[in-house]
């Protein structure tokens, strides 16, 4: 799932539904064309994690919400303590159902699992729920087993750990960000704050929640024991955060716009 997609999810978690031409008229703002938002909308509903009940107007899902709370829980992970043990994921699919094979590796990698060998996942955290819901929705059952314990052999070590995660470009990402918001998105929030124009207040806000999806997804948010050190990740998500909150506190509660943010 791409970040846009995700926020776009996040957008109809808000509402009872919403019409298409509504999200265009949002992400148009954005830079986004109407085919690519309505692509997106196709997709997003062919993966399950939208439905529409009337032509033209969308709603999320059950999947749809388990999504959500999945990915923005990764963060989280940063300020709990690892009880050492791993869940670990392996996996048996045919050739024949190569797609949904690729569905689930790539569903395992956004909840924050590391290929440790082919078709063997693991993560110090536990999302074998939703790793669950992922084998139920993919019709997979059978295929995959997944299993809870600690290493007697290979250990996972912080060398390790930044191999499979490949934690280097994960750090570049989070500085990179960074520059961002320091030379870019800063001077754009300091003006739309100064100005209270709700309708660019929104859009920035949407702009730094896609952001940090983004993040969100690529970031396995790994325990302290498995990190390089002087790792940036939690303090650079803090201070995206912190943009992000600020903005939605500015929006003004009687604009259209609020719906979005409760």
């Amino acid at each position: 799932m791409l970040s846009v997609e995700k926020t776009m999810l996040f957008l109809l978690s808000k509402v009872e539904q919403m019409g298409a031409q509504q999200l265009v008229e949002i992400y148009e703002q954005r830079g986004y064309t109407s085919n690519y938002i309505r692509n997106a909308l196709s997709r997003l509903k062919k993966e399950g994690y939208i439905a529409s009940p009337s032509r033209s107007w969308y709603q999320v899902t059950e999947a749809g919400l388990a999504t959500i709370k999945a990915i923005n829980s990764k963060p989280a992970r940063y300020q709990e303590q690892w009880d050492q043990t791993w869940e670990v994921v392996m996996l048996e699919v045919p050739e024949a159902e190569r797609k949904k094979r690729d569905q689930f590796r790539s569903a395992l990698l956004q909840l924050g699992y590391g290929p440790l060998y082919n078709s063997v996942y693991i993560s110090p955290w536990n999302y074998r729920q939703e790793a669950a819901g992922q084998i139920r929705k993919l019709g997979l059952d059978g295929k995959v087993s997944i299993l809870q314990g600690q290493f007697l052999e290979g250990a996972i070590t912080p060398h390790k750990a930044q191999a499979i995660w490949q934690l280097d470009r994960i750090e570049a990402l989070y500085q990179e960000k960074a520059a961002w918001m320091q030379q870019e998105f800063g001077p754009l929030m300091h003006e739309a704050l100064q100005t209270g124009q709700p309708l660019q207040l929104f859009l920035l806000y949407l702009q730094m929640g896609e952001e940090l999806s983004g993040l969100f997804m690529a970031d396995p948010s790994l325990p302290d024991e498995l990190l390089p050190d002087h790792w940036p990740g939690k303090r650079i998500i803090g201070e995206m955060s912190g943009h992000w909150e600020r903005l939605a506190k500015a929006i003004p509660r009687e604009s259209l716009y609020a719906q979005f943010i409760r």
